[in-house]
């Protein structure tokens, strides 16, 4: 799909019901900061009729806000001392996310689901925020509503990544749902004054890459165009996979074996280049919502051509956490520099403990979720949805020019 269907686009503001941020700091801990160049995309589809109205929708986060002061800030840079780089924080001054209305005249979303090309709901349904280059001005969240011509619509979200991981983006967007529900909403965990400390690891991290600072445009630039595609697994699939590389002796997740697939498939396609080392995102088992419950970790190859059940043992008995490592770098760094995570290696994350369809909104639930981030490096991003009715999705953000080899690599592999 070349040119946008989307029509009669709207944006306007919503600010907490009353003044709850009193201008407060909010202080970014070293994995924020780890965080700071990416971005969680998300879309939510409902069909046809519903029990709720965009209006419902607009009108709650009023009250939503109330719980997430820190989201209406805006960012701000630290000047006690003229002759340091400054750090980047957060004013909760209450200015508020943007919301964008739109139309879809062409399709409804039944119509829309049909299309083979998922990348379309991340172009057209959220709307294309990132932070800077007027940083100051900048909302941290956009969310878009688009109504098609059924009846039904999307909800899509646009997430600064340093506000927290997908947890707890995901958990923001249930909250509404309770709220546009009529229920209270989930008590959030969400650490108040987040401690920095400071962590004697020796070494630099690998799992993530530092660059010159980006200024007040807080995006990573690619050195070449970045595509998505999502792959469905079958439960049939699944379940060959699992026969054919899983042992008594090797009980490998499913997750253990979806990574080494596509590691596997895209070490066939880029050889030993770039692609010995993967990083795995994986998170604690925790409510809290913030970025530092990610657990970052490594795993390496060494140069001999192997195999996938070889690949899933390195995965689930060889990971190296490299989270106080991480710490100590953005630590030290002070604000001179910028780095990045996902895409530094060849980047997996496991998205288990995201119950994506648990947003349930006057008992109507998603008739489909697609997550993405944005803000990826060349080495690409392979995100594992958790398991559902049709079995596992697998999304990769990785360079346009392999998508076609990788599909049908895997294509191959799976037959």
């Amino acid at each position: 799909m070349e040119g946008s269907p989307v029509t009669s686009v709207r944006l306007s503001s919503v600010v907490p019901a009353s003044v709850v941020g009193e201008n407060k700091p909010r202080l970014f801990t070293p994995m924020d900061l780890a965080m700071k160049l990416h971005y969680v995309r998300a879309v939510y589809f409902f069909k046809g009729t519903r029990d709720f109205t965009v209006a419902d929708l607009k009108n709650t986060m009023f009250t939503l806000l109330q719980s997430y002061h820190h989201v209406s800030g805006r960012i701000r840079m630290s000047d006690n001392d003229p002759s340091a780089p400054a750090i980047p924080y957060i004013r909760c001054n209450d200015s508020g996310m943007r919301i964008v209305e739109a139309n879809v005249e062409e399709f409804t979303v039944e119509k829309w689901l049909d299309l083979d090309d998922r990348s379309i709901d991340h172009r057209f349904l959220v709307y294309d925020h990132v932070l800077g280059p007027d940083l100051t001005f900048s909302p941290l969240v956009f969310i878009q509503i688009t109504q098609f011509k059924c009846g039904g619509l999307s909800i899509g979200l646009s997430w600064a990544h340093v506000l927290g991981d997908l947890f707890s983006a995901a958990t923001f967007m249930k909250t509404l749902g309770q709220l546009v529900s009529g229920h209270g909403p989930t008590k959030l965990v969400y650490p108040e004054t987040p401690e920095l400390i400071s962590h004697a690891h020796n070494g630099e991290a690998i799992s993530i890459e530092k660059i010159e600072s980006v200024g007040q445009y807080w995006l990573l630039t690619n050195k070449c165009k970045m595509g998505r595609y999502i792959f469905n697994f079958s439960v049939n699939q699944i379940d060959r996979l699992m026969a054919k590389y899983t042992t008594r002796d090797q009980p490998f997740s499913e997750v253990d074996i979806l990574y080494a697939l596509i590691w596997k498939a895209l070490l066939n396609i880029r050889g030993k280049t770039n692609t010995n080392v993967i990083t795995i995102c994986d998170r604690k088992k925790s409510s809290t919502c913030w970025n530092d419950d990610l657990v970052i970790s490594i795993v390496e190859k060494n140069d001999e051509m192997i195999g996938i059940s070889e690949l899933a043992a390195l995965i689930a008995g060889e990971k190296r956490e490299e989270n106080g490592v991480i710490k100590r770098m953005i630590e030290e760094d002070k604000g001179s520099s910028d780095f990045f995570t996902y895409g530094a290696n060849l980047t997996f994350v496991n998205l288990d403990m995201i119950d994506m369809y648990e947003i349930e909104i006057k008992g109507g639930k998603p008739d489909f979720v697609n997550y993405t981030i944005h803000g990826v490096g060349d080495k690409g991003v392979v995100l594992v949805y958790p398991k559902q009715n049709f079995a596992r999705i697998v999304s990769v953000v990785m360079p346009e020019e392999g998508l076609a080899k990788l599909k049908e690599e895997v294509t191959n592999m799976i037959m």
